[in-house]
């Protein structure tokens, strides 16, 4: 099936079915944490526009090692993914932990801080959350500091996770099935992997509209 991508930082015209390896796996990452912008994708790696469209189109197909180990270097994706037929077609889910409150079943029983997966590959949603983590971590701690106040250690990240994931918790509470899945991601079904994935990007790019002077900017 032929896509077509005509947003800005996509390419314009028709694309034709991906038949070479490192184009499959390109693409499939490009589509899975930019939306298939390799504008921005080009930004957060490192890499010429060029290099990265030709890559995603199938117009090069034996790209250097050092292109490859950039994206692999980025989304903290193993080198080998981008290379070995054997490797899963699916984006391996590999990135931060962070910790939520008790899932609300448990709230009678005997509660346990939950940890969640925020993959690379969400990238919007990663960069949300390690730039507010390293503002609020160049703050001294106290009452008044937002957020997180007093906390340090797994508490500071509880309380940056817990803000941060407001919006699905909120949907768990009211009774939303699977709106937080619990880490460690990697061995869940690769399709909730990358429902996953959809939605921390969402949810990451609401958070760059509600700070944009933190994470406005890709």
């Amino acid at each position: 099936m032929a896509l077509t991508a005509k947003r800005v930082g996509r390419p314009k015209h028709e694309l034709a079915r991906a038949e070479h390896l490192v184009t499959r796996r390109v693409r499939a990452l490009m589509h899975l944490a930019h939306e298939g912008n390799l504008g921005e994708a080009s930004r957060i790696a490192g890499l010429p526009y060029p290099t990265l469209r030709d890559l995603y189109t199938g117009r090069t197909v034996n790209p250097s090692l050092r292109t490859l180990e950039a994206l692999a270097d980025c989304y903290r994706i193993p080198l080998e993914w981008f290379r070995d037929e054997e490797e899963p077609e699916e984006v391996p889910a590999e990135g931060l932990v962070g910790f939520l409150p008790p899932h609300p079943s448990e709230a009678r029983g005997r509660p346990h801080l939950r940890e969640v997966l925020i993959p690379f590959a969400a990238w919007p949603m990663y960069r949300a959350f390690t730039l507010l983590e390293a503002r609020l971590a160049g703050m001294p701690p106290s009452p008044d500091r937002p957020v997180v106040g007093e906390a340090t250690g797994d508490a500071f990240r509880f309380r940056l996770t817990t803000f941060l994931f407001q919006p699905l918790l909120a949907a768990e509470r009211a009774g939303e099935a699977g709106a937080v899945l619990p880490a460690p991601a990697a061995e869940a079904r690769p399709e909730a992997v990358e429902g996953w994935v959809e939605k921390l990007t969402i949810l990451g790019r609401m958070w760059s509209a509600v700070l944009p002077d933190l994470v406005g900017s890709a």
